[in-house]
């Protein structure tokens, strides 16, 4: 690494910013959930039904960010989503009726936007070409220590100090590091400022008008990355929201809670090593292997109900989290022009989020329906393999020929 170059500083303010939008934008809601629950009495029902308002509205908003953040610089984006995310969280923590639940939530939903994946993918390409998917591996792995220690130390100080207090104790800490690190480290790149052997690599790709939305969905490579991750992260959701539910019959609340903590610990450990090997592979290639081995994880939680079993299907299945959300930035660069990047990608988080939305829905129906959850693992262990194929599927020639390493 180019320990004088500012991209890795940027690397490191993208880790913070992925820390707290998904600590407090995507992990922070079951805890939101249940805190609400206990002091106001408003069913689970209820708030969820707000949480997918906040996901399918959100999606809409996540698909202006990556041009935003070439409109107005990354700075300002992530400053204002900052003061958004903690100021929807404060009205939270002083909600009384259920309209102040949305009011929270449509101020959470630009903060969701300027601190997600489109927003750290964009930012990270602004300082990357060929080094692009070990920074965006390293930056991205701040959304899995948000659930892997900010979500747990949000959890202990609700449960110490009342809801209110720990909302505006963990916003004071975001406003606090987050604020002057975004202020001084997400500065504008200079001509002159270059990473290791990307000097002269993608540069004369900038040119020209990036394509429109409905232009991207008329390219048939586009669809089928974006069905794949789709249809993938579908599935790696929905296992998610059900993973405490599925194992503790066998291994006890407590011995969930430590599987859960594996799988995000695997997650950590799966996203690093993609990360250092994902610039030198073909990206589709590595992608269908990341979705094969959650298929994999699945055909162990549904052929074993042991103890030790258990573990391994969600050491496997951790493999995959997190890494099916820097994978599909990684092949746009590899396969769209530059100009296209932020606006692609932007679009690829909005589409997938809205498709994963109903995913715990739909695998709690099935649930209901078969009175176990064989029949759900079974659709996600279809879904994952059906993925895992689809990404591989590479339609019509490249919109760009791009250099094989850029």
């Amino acid at each position: 690494m180019s320990r004088r170059y500012h991209g890795w500083w940027v690397v490191f303010c993208a880790f913070v910013v992925a820390l707290y939008g998904w600590g407090f934008g995507f992990y922070g809601l079951s805890l939101y959930l249940v805190a609400l629950h206990q002091k106001l009495g408003w069913t689970p029902a209820m708030i969820s039904t707000g949480i997918t308002f906040y996901y399918v509205l959100g999606a809409f908003v996540v698909m202006q960010v990556g041009d935003a953040i070439q409109r107005a610089g990354a700075r300002p984006i992530v400053l204002t989503g900052m003061a958004l995310m903690g100021a929807g969280v404060a009205t939270l923590a002083v909600a009384r009726e259920a309209w102040h639940l949305y009011l929270a939530f449509l101020l959470m939903i630009p903060g969701w936007g300027a601190m997600g994946g489109g927003s750290i993918n964009t930012i990270v390409a602004q300082w990357f070409d060929r080094r692009r998917g070990l920074a965006a591996s390293l930056a991205l792995s701040g959304a899995t220590c948000g659930g892997l220690l900010f979500a747990p130390a949000l959890a202990w100080a609700i449960d110490s100090w009342g809801f209110a207090r720990a909302c505006y104790g963990a916003i004071a800490v975001m406003v606090m590091t987050l604020g002057p690190l975004a202020g001084l480290v997400l500065r504008p790149r200079r001509p002159t400022e270059h990473d290791i052997g990307d000097d002269g690599v993608t540069r004369a790709t900038t040119g020209g008008e990036a394509k429109t939305r409905r232009e991207l969905l008329g390219e048939p490579r586009y669809l089928t990355m974006v069905g794949a991750f789709s249809i993938g992260l579908l599935a790696q959701i929905s296992f998610i929201a059900h993973q405490a539910a599925f194992l503790e019959p066998t291994l006890g609340l407590k011995g969930a809670g430590w599987a859960v903590s594996l799988t995000a610990l695997s997650a950590l450990a799966g996203r690093v090593v993609v990360g250092l090997i994902v610039d030198r592979v073909d990206r589709r290639g590595c992608s269908s292997v990341v979705l094969a081995v959650q298929a994999a994880s699945m055909i162990v939680l549904l052929s074993t109900s042991s103890v030790a079993g258990l573990y391994v299907g969600c050491l496997l299945f951790g493999f995959g989290v997190g890494n099916l959300i820097t994978l599909p930035g990684l092949i746009v660069q590899q396969e769209f022009p530059r100009r296209d990047f932020a606006r692609a990608v932007s679009f690829n988080v909005a589409i997938t989020q809205l498709v994963a939305a109903v995913g715990p829905s739909l695998i709690g129906l099935l649930h209901d329906l078969s009175g176990s959850y064989r029949t759900s693992l079974t659709a996600c262990l279809v879904l994952q393999i059906a993925a895992a194929i689809l990404v591989l599927v590479r339609p019509g020639p490249r919109p760009i020929d791009l250099p094989a390493d850029a």
